[in-house]
C-alpha cells in the first residue's frame, strides 16, 4: 500500500507543472454519527494548517467498509478542493516493530522458565519415587534397632515434606508463569490484530491561496452499525398514568470505537432510492416485468457466540473474528474478556468465519448461514500452540493448586425473534401526555423521517454489542380493564388500553411490560397497526377471581328417533377482592354448526352481547369492591345418534 501514495504524488506533481505538493496526515476524530436502522452516517473532523499552494491531505485508518459514493469533504476555509480519492488497504507486511519483538522476547524468556520449572518438578518426582521404593524398613534387615528405625522414619518424613513443599512452590511459580505468558500473548494479539486490520484511506487534494489554520470535515456512510427501538411499559397503580420509557439499542462494529460522539437516531433508510417509480407499457400476451421500489426493512442478520480453548474450555479474549463472503471481508470484531463475540449487521448469505490469535492455530469455518432478521449462534474451540503447562500435575493435595471455573460450550443453532403483535378496540377519547427527557434530546420530525438528536456525547465501542440509550419517558393516561376467558382458564388479566396512540410516535419494536415493579413479559409494538387503541397485557391479577362450572339444573339429554337433543348450561362466577372498582370483559362461546344435521339453539345469555356467526359471548360490566356477580348461558344441540360430540 505504501507504494500507492508516492505514485499518486508523482501524478499530482506532474499535473501541477512543477508546483510542490505538501502532504499532511492530520489526526481525525469522530464528532457526529447519524445512526439508521441499518447503517450510519459518520462525520469526523481534523485540524490542519495550510500554506499557499497545493496540499495532499491523508485521512488514515478509516473503517474498511466505507461506501465510496457517500464520501463528502467540506470545511476547508479559503481553499479549493480539487479531488477526493478513496483507497482500501489490506495489510500484508510481516515486519515486526520493537514492541512486538520485546513481547516475543519476554514470551521466550517465560517459556524457558516454564521448561526449567517443569524439569525441577520432574527431578523431585524421580527422587520421590526412589525414596518410596526404599522406604520399606522391614524388607531385608531384621537387626535394626528401634533408634535406627526412628532415625530412618524421621529422615523419610522430613525429606518427603521438603519434596512436597518444593513441588508445591514450583507448581505455584509454574501457574504464575502460565498466567503471565497468557497475558503476553493477549498483548501480542492486540498488536497483531491491529496490524492485520483492513482499513480505508481518504486522500484530499486541496489548494490554498494563503496560509490558513482551518478544519477539514469528512462524512461517509458505513453499513456496520444500527439501532433498534424498544420500550418499557410500566404501571405502578391503575389510578395512575401508564409510563412509557423510550429506549434505543445502538450497536456498531466498524473497527473503530466511537468516543464522546453526538448521536442522532434516524428512522430513514439511506439505501432507498429517492426516485419516483415509473410505469412501463403493459402489453397483453407478454410477461409483465414489474419494477418495485426497494422495500424498507432490515434483511440483515447477526452471528454471536463464544471462543474457548479446546483443551481447557476456558474463554479466549481478544480473538480476531472475521466474516467473509465471496472472498471479501464483510465484517470483523474481537472477542471480549469472557470470549464472547458479536458480528452484526451481516447481509443474509453463507459466510466463511476466520479466527486468529497469536499462540493458537488459525480456524476457518465455511458455510455459516446468516438468515435475515435472525441470530445465528456459533461457538468456536481453538487449539493452543503455547507451551503445555498442564502437562505437570501435582496430585494428592487436599487443596487444589489451580481452582479453575470450567465452562461448557453450547451447541450451534439458530433462533428466530418471536414476538406477538398487539391490537385492540376503539375508545374515542384524547388525553394529555406528560413527557420527561432522560437524555437531553431534540425530536425532529422531517418528511418521511423521525429523528432523535441526542445532545449529550455518547461512547459506543466497536464490538457489535447493544448499548442502551434511554431517550425519554412519557406519562400516558390509560384505561384499565380486566379480561377473562374462563373456558380457557381461571385467570383474570389486567389490560391497559391506550387511545390515539399514533400521537406517541412509537416505532415498531419490542416492549417490556412491568406491573407494580415486577417484570410481566415481553410484547411487540406494530407501528403499522390500524386500530386506534393499543392494548397491553399487564399479566394476571389474583385479586379478581373467576370460575366456570356446569349448571346441573339445566343439563338434559333426550333421544328422538335417530337424533339426540342435549341441553347444556354454564354458570360463571366473578368476584372483586380489590379495594377499588374494576371494569371487566368476560368472554365465552356458544357452539356453532356447519352442518344441517347438527342444529344449535341459543337458549339465553342474559346481559351478553352475542355474535351469532361466531358464537362469541361478551359481557362488559363493573364490580364494586367485594362484589360478586354470576353470569349464565345455555344452549341445546340436536345431532344424529352416530355423532359423538363434546359439548362442554
Amino acid at each position: 500500500m505504501k507504494k500507492f501514495i508516492p505514485f499518486i504524488l508523482i501524478l499530482i506533481t506532474l499535473n501541477t507543472v512543477g508546483q510542490s505538493v505538501d502532504t499532511l496526515k492530520p489526526q481525525s476524530v469522530i464528532t457526529d454519527a447519524t445512526v439508521f436502522f441499518s447503517g450510519a452516517q459518520i462525520t469526523r473532523n481534523a485540524k490542519i494548517r495550510l500554506k499557499p499552494g497545493k496540499h495532499l491531505i491523508l485521512i488514515d485508518k478509516l473503517p474498511f467498509e466505507i461506501n465510496q459514493q457517500s464520501i463528502q469533504v467540506s470545511g476547508i476555509k479559503e481553499s479549493k478542493i480539487l479531488s477526493v480519492k478513496h483507497l482500501t488497504v489490506i495489510p500484508s507486511s510481516t515486519i515486526k516493530d520493537k514492541k512486538e519483538k520485546d513481547i516475543e522476547a519476554g514470551i521466550k524468556t517465560i517459556e524457558d522458565r516454564i521448561k526449567n520449572l517443569k524439569s525441577k518438578i520432574s527431578v523431585y518426582d524421580i527422587e520421590e519415587k526412589i525414596l518410596l521404593e526404599n522406604s520399606n524398613l522391614s524388607s531385608t534387615e531384621t537387626t535394626k534397632t528401634v533408634a535406627e528405625i526412628r532415625m530412618a522414619a524421621d529422615f523419610y518424613r522430613e525429606r518427603f515434606n521438603e519434596i512436597r513443599q518444593d513441588k508445591l512452590r514450583l507448581a505455584v511459580e509454574l501457574e504464575n508463569a502460565g498466567n503471565t505468558i497468557k497475558e503476553q500473548y493477549i498483548a501480542l494479539n492486540k498488536i497483531f490484530a491491529e496490524k492485520q486490520r483492513a482499513y480505508s484511506q481518504i486522500l484530499v487534494l486541496a489548494e490554498s491561496e494563503k496560509e490558513v489554520g482551518t478544519e477539514i470535515v469528512i462524512s461517509y456512510y458505513i453499513p456496520s452499525a444500527g439501532w433498534e427501538p424498544f420500550y418499557d411499559f410500566r404501571v405502578d397503580d391503575v389510578n395512575k398514568p401508564l409510563s412509557i420509557v423510550y429506549n434505543a439499542n445502538v450497536y456498531q462494529s466498524s473497527g473503530e470505537d466511537w468516543k464522546n460522539v453526538k448521536i442522532r437516531l434516524s428512522t430513514s433508510n439511506p439505501s432507498l432510492s429517492g426516485e419516483v417509480p415509473a410505469l412501463d407499457p403493459w402489453y397483453l400476451g407478454r410477461p409483465q416485468q414489474m419494477k418495485k421500489p426497494n422495500e424498507s426493512g432490515n434483511m440483515s442478520g447477526e452471528i454471536k457466540g463464544k471462543v474457548i480453548d479446546k483443551d481447557t474450555k476456558e474463554p479466549i479474549p481478544f480473538v480476531t473474528v472475521v466474516a467473509e463472503i465471496n472472498g471479501k471481508q464483510a465484517g470483523g470484531t474481537t472477542s471480549d474478556f469472557d470470549g464472547n463475540y458479536t458480528l452484526k449487521p451481516l447481509a443474509a448469505g453463507y459466510y466463511n468465519m476466520k479466527l486468529s490469535f497469536v499462540g493458537y492455530q488459525p480456524m476457518l469455518m465455511s458455510g455459516v448461514n446468516i438468515r435475515p432478521n435472525q441470530t445465528t449462534f456459533h461457538n468456536f474451540e481453538m487449539k493452543s500452540t503455547m507451551v503445555d503447562i498442564e502437562a505437570i500435575q501435582i496430585t494428592d493435595y487436599k487443596v487444589p493448586l489451580v481452582d479453575r471455573e470450567r465452562k461448557s460450550m453450547g451447541a450451534t443453532f439458530s433462533v428466530e425473534d418471536i414476538a406477538t403483535t398487539v391490537g385492540g378496540v376503539s375508545i374515542p377519547q384524547k388525553k394529555r401526555v406528560i413527557t420527561t427527557d432522560y437524555i437531553s434530546n431534540t425530536l425532529r420530525t422531517e418528511v418521511a423521517n423521525l429523528e432523535y438528536v441526542i445532545e449529550i456525547p455518547y461512547s459506543i465501542p466497536s464490538d457489535g454489542q447493544d448499548y442502551t440509550l434511554r431517550i425519554k419517558e412519557s406519562g400516558v393516561p390509560a384505561e384499565y380493564v380486566h379480561h377473562a376467558i374462563p373456558k380457557l382458564g381461571n385467570d383474570v388479566f389486567l389490560m391497559a388500553e391506550l387511545t390515539d396512540w399514533s400521537s406517541l410516535n412509537l416505532l415498531s419494536g419490542k416492549s417490556g411490560i412491568y406491573y407494580q415493579g415486577t417484570y410481566v413479559g415481553e410484547s411487540y409494538i406494530d407501528a403499522e397497526e390500524s386500530s386506534d387503541t393499543l392494548r397491553i397485557s399487564l399479566g394476571r391479577d389474583k385479586s379478581v377471581t373467576i370460575s366456570r362450572e356446569g349448571d346441573k339444573e339445566k343439563f338434559d339429554k333426550k333421544t328422538f328417533g335417530n337424533n339426540i337433543r342435549e341441553v347444556s348450561g354454564w354458570k360463571i362466577t366473578v368476584r372483586n377482592n380489590k379495594n377499588s372498582v374494576v371494569r371487566l370483559i368476560v368472554e365465552d362461546q356458544y357452539p356453532v354448526s356447519e352442518r344441517k344435521s347438527i342444529q344449535v339453539e341459543q337458549l339465553g345469555a342474559p346481559d351478553a352481547k352475542v355474535e351469532s356467526t361466531t358464537g362469541r359471548l361478551t359481557w362488559k360490566f363493573e364490580l364494586q369492591p367485594g362484589e360478586k356477580k354470576e353470569l349464565n348461558f345455555s344452549y341445546s344441540v340436536k345431532y344424529p345418534k352416530y355423532e359423538h360430540l363434546m359439548l362442554d
